[in-house]
């Protein structure tokens, strides 16, 4: 047995743990006696290496175990046989998948036709031997400790190596990661195979372990839906004053964050394939923990938990994991044309919804499908995008006539592309099995020049038609790709090659062109109805576009405006106080995330009859307001003046705000009652400063006048209040007056307001 680890000490840093403890912070990584210390603030993590190599670990929170004694990973290995790279399928006409566009429970659907295409390899995977942390000899029989400091960050590695002869020349690295300032580690494995045998990993968990019963509470910060498990998930005591947030950077479908707190890949849809030479590294994934008291407030319960998520939660994800964020790189409010246009659009009729549109001060003009050369034959030409000229003859006119009403120019976009071109452009470029729609073939992700010709298109559309925002969207990835001479080896594999091929084609796109605004849709992250957001998608993408796609109150959601129509305007206008509390109550699902680069779809603005009164205005602007007004959508020729005044007036209003308090990146949801449509509940877009705007909301009942405590603010400063909705001067206010509750408000039912603070 070889065992070297180094005594390191790394220099401490002191300061507030990004929760609401006073406690002052030890980031270091050390040894003492045969237990490694991992140390971020109030967050610990013990490593235990036994004689036989094995690494037990656990898991504290301000000195309190939360978790029993875990394992760190667990893998499984086998072995190709023969020992050869499994090969994919060549070239076939014969689609593998047919989609068509559908409807169900008034969402967004596809009707799915899979064929049965033989797909067998010969090779067969043996020797399987699952290996675990706890359990790590049967492949490895050494382990070295290393630490390494940066200016910001501290990392662990522990390699592990195989002299044993069924595996000599794989090893593994466990990766740990501290984030100065944050009570946070970070964790990501790597599989390195040195030797001439072909293999495979799946089963694969990142940190397994497991929460002790005490802390086994589990509170959905984005949330678990149709199959996919949550990407961010707290554990905690009853009271949520004491625990952790685990979050994943496994995309989509792929991910595993299970009830025991094990987190992972899903094994219904991973596996990697190693040959000689090669090696594969996971997404990492991150233990957030927070401790704190939690009490009444007067109208709710502030837990540690929701404080730390709102503060020191998501500025770490600001700072060091997503995406970062460019102030200047605003696009909100954003039209999309989709609903009730459907793909009925050209360029007379959004010409004349571009004027309506501006008038009513829209940022983005988003042209969504039916511009393109689609038709019966689908999809686009590899090489050069282009619309459909009798319907769009000049489209970069049409695009200089948005920009010149002061909005950018969005398209919509898809990694279908045209099935005549196949035979003319490289037939690699598609995934295989076929995967047709509307005559339109899936371009495979992973494919390199696959991925190039996709970015090229985006950086064509930019060049050439000024488009600076992209809905990218239909279902390919989940379909998965066998081709042989793409990068995917077995069906399995292809699916992480996939999203991570999509991944790069945004990277790549930034990179060319950063002034570019970048939003995957739920469909093209999988299927439709698909997954939740997560970490790994806004790491990449400017924005993400939530499923479901839901119409409420828009009548026939995929035509304008008529005389046929024979709505109860009764019913349509509850419709449309059900679409803003949706918004509400998805965004409120998504609460781990910054809501400002969640978009849910979409703020109906289609008046029937006067079914769009302007206080169901005032209600979808105050409900995408949790986040940021991303998407508004409807027939803009059926909305009357006073319709478009009031608009006008509250875009105005929220530009207002967000120049003056940066509001959009800001979103405090603690110690208030949470979104309902029957009472009283109201958020903060607070900057830290205690400045900025809170949104309150009457339901259909509660009483007519509320205590509004609003516990953002600072305590001892002083504070100027206004209700910006009804024009009222609410008067001067200390932050502890704030905090106690002695703001009150009245209300009519279903009404709102907007309430700005300002500094007195």
């Amino acid at each position: 047995m070889r065992v070297k680890i180094p005594f390191i000490l790394c220099s401490l840093l002191y300061m507030q743990t990004g929760c609401d403890t006073d406690k002052m912070g030890e980031w270091s990584i050390r040894q003492e006696g045969t237990v490694t210390l991992v140390r971020a603030g109030i967050l610990e993590r013990r490593l235990q290496l036994t004689n036989d190599n094995a690494v037990i670990s656990g898991l504290f929170v301000n000195g309190t175990s939360i978790s029993t004694d875990v394992p760190e990973f667990s893998v499984t290995f086998w072995k190709a046989s023969p020992n050869a790279e499994p090969q994919g399928i060549s070239y076939s006409e014969q689609a593998g998948v047919e989609q068509q566009d559908a409807v169900k429970n008034n969402t967004d659907a596809l009707a799915i036709e899979k064929k049965v295409i033989p797909m067998e390899q010969v090779i067969d995977w043996t020797d399987s031997v699952t290996i675990s942390g706890s359990h790590p000899g049967v492949v490895f029989d050494s382990v070295r400790y290393s630490v390494s400091s940066g200016a910001s960050t501290n990392k662990l590695t522990l390699s592990f190596a195989s002299l044993n002869p069924g595996w000599n020349g794989v090893s593994a690295e466990l990766i740990y990661e501290l984030y100065h300032g944050y009570p946070v580690t970070g964790k990501r494995i790597r599989f390195v195979n040195n030797s001439e045998q072909w293999m495979k990993i799946g089963n694969l968990m990142i940190d397994d372990f497991q929460i002790a019963e005490p802390f086994s509470l589990r509170t959905f910060l984005t949330p678990e839906a149709r199959g996919v498990d949550a990407g961010i998930v707290a554990f905690s005591d009853t009271m949520a004053s004491t625990g952790i947030i685990s979050a994943s950077g496994v995309p989509s479908k792929l991910r595993r964050l299970s009830a025991d707190g094990s987190n992972g890949y899903n094994p219904d849809y991973f596996e990697w394939v190693l040959g000689p030479g090669e090696s594969f590294e996971s997404e990492p994934v991150w233990i957030y923990a927070f401790a704190g008291a939690s009490y009444p407030t007067g109208s709710s319960v502030s837990t540690a938990l929701d404080r730390c998520v709102e503060n020191g939660f998501q500025a770490f994800l600001d700072e060091y994991i997503l995406k970062r964020r460019d102030d200047k790189k605003n696009i909100a409010p954003v039209f999309c044309t989709w609903t009730n246009y459907s793909a009925s659009i050209n360029d007379s009729n959004m010409r004349a919804a571009i004027d309506i549109a501006s008038r009513i001060g829209f940022k983005c003009f988003q042209l969504d499908a039916g511009w393109s050369d689609t038709g019966p034959n689908g999809g686009w030409a590899v090489s050069t995008p282009k619309p459909d000229l009798k319907k769009f003859p000049d489209l970069a006119a049409l695009s200089n006539y948005i920009r010149s009403k002061k909005m950018a120019t969005g398209l919509w976009y898809s990694t279908f592309t045209n099935e005549q071109e196949a035979g003319r452009e490289d037939p690699l470029l598609y995934s295989l099995p076929l995967i047709r729609r509307a005559g339109g073939l899936g371009l495979s992700m992973c494919y390199k020049p696959s991925r190039e010709s996709y970015t090229d298109d985006l950086i064509y559309l930019n060049n050439t038609f000024d488009a600076e925002y992209f809905k990218q969207d239909l279902s390919d990835v989940c379909y998965g790709d066998i081709a042989r001479g793409h990068e995917s080896r077995t069906l399995k594999e292809s699916y992480l090659r996939g999203l991570r091929g999509l991944f790069e084609t945004q990277d790549e796109v930034r990179r060319q062109a950063p002034d570019i605004w970048l939003q995957l849709s739920h469909e093209i992250y999988w299927e439709t109805a698909g997954p939740p957001a997560d970490v790994a998608v806004l790491r990449h993408a400017d924005s993400y576009h939530i499923p479901p796609n839901e119409y409420w109150g828009a009548g026939n959601r995929s035509q304008l405006v008529s005389d046929n129509w024979h709505y109860d305007v009764d019913s349509l206008q509850q419709k449309l106080r059900d679409g803003a509390f949706r918004c509400r109550d998805l965004m409120y699902q998504h609460r781990g995330l910054p809501l400002d680069r969640i978009e849910v779809f979409g703020a109906v603005t289609t008046n029937y009859k006067g079914s769009l009164t302007p206080e169901i205005q005032d209600r979808q602007i105050c409900s995408w307001l949790m986040g940021a007004p991303l998407s508004f959508s409807g027939d803009l020729g059926s909305l009357t003046k006073e319709n478009i005044d009031r608009y006008y007036d509250r875009f105005v209003m929220l530009e207002m705000l967000h120049q003056k308090y940066n509001i959009y990146a800001c979103f405090q949801y603690s110690g208030v009652p949470a979104p309902t449509d029957e009472d009283w509940h109201w958020w903060g877009k607070l900057n830290p400063e205690g400045l900025g705007a809170v949104i309150v909301l009457r339901g259909s009942s509660g009483s007519d006048s509320e205590k509004i405590n609003i516990p953002w603010v600072k305590r001892s400063k002083k504070y100027h209040l206004k209700a910006l909705f009804s024009a009222e001067d609410l008067g001067q206010f200390s932050g502890e007056q704030l905090q106690n509750g002695d703001l009150k408000l009245a209300l009519s039912p279903w009404s709102q307001e907007i309430i700005e603070i300002e500094e007195d």
